[in-house]
């Protein structure tokens, strides 16, 4: 019997009126309270919630013969643990198409079977490398028989409308309003933000915002339409529910795009032939077949060209940059090659931040992305001259997300990319003043060529 004392209870796990996620002796686990738990002892007996495992992307589940104080009767189940924990204000297009494909082509499926999905809330989706999982197992629920499906505005404010927005290309924007895990983005915002062709086409939206707006204005007036709306309420049979959610599932289809390309996406194909791509390639791939670890974090990813190499060696990889464009294309090619890269979109200037109820319920980016080995290629200029960080600040940066080996690579003042950025401001640093902010947190460090004489890179060891 484990005591309350000796559980940690997830954060994010707090509404759930059927249980609670928890974490003991470094491992995953969800309590199902008494009165939900003959829902999943059917599931498991008919074998279908191994079916939901298999084909739907649910999230892998083990019963225990664990039990905690005050939830008599409880089941106590494990699931894997799932690294990097990531979040939808991280994912491009095509990451978040998956998680509502997932999550609707579940909620079609529990349909069949007179189950509901209870929410569509993209953080019950995480992503092992490009695999997309649900790892909310008590989301799966009995319905509720007035309602069709009680998820349907989270869904559109989670996914449907993010989705709309990031393919009228305004990505940035969309991810920004999905820090808001509350709220997501709504019909207002929504309304305010979309192009005029997407409204022409779907004028039901602005019909839906005057109405809205009207109920708004008068307690009365939305008083009455909830009495209306429950006087109206009636049973709703499995096949209408799957009716509607496989509607949802077709509008969704377009929603998937080819990601557009932009001054990033083709950099190695563009580079000045000039320089050796391949000799870094070869020496970017001897240090990790000499130096990488189990996690490899790659900060400045571009379209994953060394993350790939790194996954290819074995390492599970987190793979990070700004350009959306280019972590939708590493993306689709992580899931094609089946490579375990996670590519998640983010300024490592200014990273996802704490977040949820009193910024405690999310951990921070490079709290997330820690790992053995860290590359750090073609990105220090960008860090010291477009976002103004010291060479001491880009020192502890590194320390932090690395627990064992950085790949540094050091860009001279005299390198042609340097001109691009410089500006007005006065930027003045040497390889030796870079090897002694980085010598600050690591004990050893190698200087290798690169892919022309003004790079170096900096094997660095703590």
């Amino acid at each position: 019997m484990l005591k309350r004392s000796e559980i940690s209870v997830d954060p994010s796990s707090y509404v759930d009126p059927q249980g609670f996620l928890f974490h003991h002796d470094g491992q995953i686990y969800r309590c199902i309270r008494a009165e939900a738990r003959d829902l999943f002892d059917q599931l498991t007996k008919s074998g279908h919630l191994a079916r939901l495992e298999r084909e739907f992307g649910l999230v892998a589940t083990t019963a225990t013969d664990l039990q905690i104080e005050g939830e008599r009767d409880a089941l106590i189940v494990s699931h894997p643990r799932i690294e990097p924990l990531s979040y939808c204000a991280e994912w491009p297009a095509s990451m978040l198409w998956e998680a509502a494909r997932v999550t609707l082509d579940l909620a079609i499926e529990l349909a069949d079977h007179d189950l509901i999905l209870q929410d569509a809330y993209p953080w019950n989706i995480l992503f092992d490398g490009p695999r997309c999982v649900f790892v909310d197992l008590t989301s799966i629920a009995s319905p509720d028989l007035s309602a069709l499906w009680p998820a349907h505005e989270q869904y559109e404010s989670y996914f449907s409308r993010p989705l709309t927005l990031m393919n009228e290309g305004k990505g940035n924007a969309a991810r920004a309003l999905l820090t808001n895990n509350i709220q997501g983005i709504d019909l207002e915002t929504f309304t305010t933000m979309a192009s005029a062709a997407t409204l022409l086409r779907r004028p039901g939206l602005l019909l839906s915002r005057a109405i809205e707006k009207k109920l708004q204005a008068s307690q009365a007036l939305k008083t009455k339409a909830q009495d209306m709306a429950l006087k109206a309420a009636t049973q709703t049979k499995p096949e209408i529910r799957r009716k509607f959610l496989t509607r949802l599932r077709k509008q969704l289809t377009p929603l998937r795009r080819t990601p557009k390309g932009d001054c990033w996406t083709h950099y190695y194909e563009d580079i000045n032939t000039a320089f050796d791509k391949q000799a870094k390639l070869n020496i970017v791939g001897r240090l990790l077949d000499e130096h990488a670890g189990a996690s490899v974090l790659d900060l400045g990813c571009n379209t994953g060209v060394f993350s790939m190499e790194a996954a290819k060696r074995g390492a599970r990889v987190i793979s990070i940059d700004a350009s959306e464009s280019c972590i939708n294309l590493l993306f689709e090619t992580a899931r094609t090659q089946e490579l375990k890269i996670t590519p998640l979109v983010a300024d490592i200037a200014c990273p996802t931040h704490t977040g949820g109820f009193m910024a405690t319920q999310y951990a921070p980016l490079f709290e997330r992305v820690k790992s053995d080995t860290v590359m750090c290629l073609g990105l220090m200029h960008h860090l010291h001259i477009n976002a103004r960080q010291s060479f001491e600040r880009i020192a502890t940066l590194m320390s932090e997300v690395c627990t064992s080996t950085l790949i540094f690579e050091f860009v001279a003042l005299d390198d042609d990319n340097i001109s691009l950025l410089s500006g007005l401001r006065k930027i003045d640093y040497s390889l030796d003043s870079v090897r002694d902010e980085l010598g600050v947190h690591f004990t050893s460090i190698e200087t290798h060529d690169s892919d022309r004489p003004t790079r170096k890179i900096l094997l660095c060891k703590k």
